[in-house]
């Protein structure tokens, strides 16, 4: 029989995790009559734990993977990229991994190279004092991070979006939007990992890819800004296109759609615009409406904080409110709306019983829908049939306001 003589410094231990704090002399008496723990010879010895051991995710990851970008809206700090499987029916094996992103930060996934990048921010004092703003790069098999890039320029701190960082068509170039209150975008050279240039974009903001070396950001005065650079990432010439909207009369989402790089920005009354991203300098080509005269007589309106997204099969999907009004764009909505947009034409419609957020979809040809319902947990639907598969919750999630595709 193995006797474990229990002493008063391990007693002293013991009572510390209990209680919560150190034990004092009376305490140990109290309990000095308990000398031994006798330990029953018949159970079977613990298992050796393997330590040190690193799971590797797949080079290619599976369609139904998605990037939660858990901002944690409600204190800004201890944001998380999550690495989510939205298919896998059990809770337990959900999560792939996860990823720190401080105070609203930026995220974008390369598609050829084995690596996503974060743009962070941090406070010397937590919560104050001067800032720092910081591009990691981000190993996509470990979730570890490569290499550390300190940015000179104030990054753009805002809502969760996907333009607030891009990618070159080749994916040479990373571009990040600053906003200090100047608005310009930072140029990052992937292969030497450095920051080459940061361009004044005055009144535009964003950056959404143009061509093979064009980045667009959009105007205060409804209107486009076309950056060109060379192949150093250095600027070679600006554009600007006419405006297109009224911003105070008409104003629009500057959250759209890109699809074979046309971009599909709706407005807060539903007008559709089309703008072609894919020549050297942006071109406002259409403009369509959502809704029959009778749907927009009676108050629809499209609304979320990322209200529109596509699937591989170049349709849209938005999130509709039967019951909008001046005001309700970030308001989400009862309804997903199925649109071909080179046909201007509504496929299809499901209601979201939860409220709907924000919407997105995973790749592959039998996609799945994914919106942040009102709870700020996700539904996932089947838009072939507008069935609830499941919900899930409970993965970390506070704030997942937008999804990206996992690749």
């Amino acid at each position: 029989m193995k006797i474990i003589k229990i002493t008063p410094l391990l007693l002293c231990f013991t009572y510390f995790f209990i209680s919560g704090c150190f034990a004092q002399p009376n305490d140990i008496n109290k309990v000095k009559d308990v000398e031994a723990v006798t330990v029953d010879p018949s159970l079977p010895p613990l298992p050796i734990e393997l330590t040190g051991k690193i799971e590797v995710l797949p080079e290619n990851f599976p369609e139904t993977w998605m990037f939660v970008d858990e901002s944690s809206f409600t204190s800004q700090f201890g944001g998380k990229m999550i690495v989510l499987d939205v298919a896998e029916p059990k809770a337990s094996k959900r999560i792939k991994g996860t990823s720190d992103k401080n105070l609203i930060g930026s995220f974008v996934q390369s598609k050829t190279r084995s690596e996503y990048y974060i743009a962070e921010s941090f406070h010397e004092r937590g919560s104050r004092g001067p800032k720092v703003d910081i591009l990691v790069f981000y190993d996509k098999k470990t979730l570890s991070p490569t290499k550390e890039i300190i940015l000179k320029s104030s990054r753009l701190v805002a809502l969760p979006r996907r333009h607030a960082m891009t990618l070159s068509e080749d994916e040479k170039f990373l571009y990040i939007a600053n906003f200090s209150p100047a608005a310009s975008f930072s140029v990052v050279d992937l292969d030497r990992k450095e920051v080459v240039d940061t361009i004044g974009t005055p009144g535009c903001v964003l950056t959404f890819p143009t061509g093979t070396r064009g980045i667009t950001s959009i105007c205060s005065n409804g209107s486009l800004l076309t950056t060109i650079i060379d192949e150093h990432g250095k600027k070679l010439s600006q554009h600007r296109a006419p405006q297109f909207f009224d911003t105070d009369k008409t104003p629009i989402f500057e959250r759209p759609a890109i699809i074979n790089n046309i971009a599909y920005f709706p407005s807060f009354t539903g007008d559709m615009h089309v703008i072609n991203l894919q020549g050297i300098v942006a071109k406002h080509e259409d403009m369509w409406n959502l809704f029959t005269p009778e749907e927009q007589a009676s108050g629809w309106r499209p609304g979320g904080l990322s209200l529109v997204d596509n699937d591989e099969n170049g349709l849209l999907y938005i999130i509709m409110n039967p019951e909008g009004f001046d005001g309700s764009q970030t308001h989400g909505g009862t309804e997903i709306w199925v649109f071909d947009p080179v046909k201007k034409k509504r496929l299809s419609k499901f209601p979201v019983p939860k409220w709907a957020v924000s919407v997105a979809l995973t790749r592959g040809k039998e996609p799945l829908v994914v919106v942040t319902n009102g709870e700020m947990s996700l539904d996932i639907f089947n838009p072939r049939t507008g069935d609830l598969v499941h919900n899930l919750d409970g993965f970390g999630n506070i704030s997942p306001i937008i999804l990206f595709k996992a690749y």
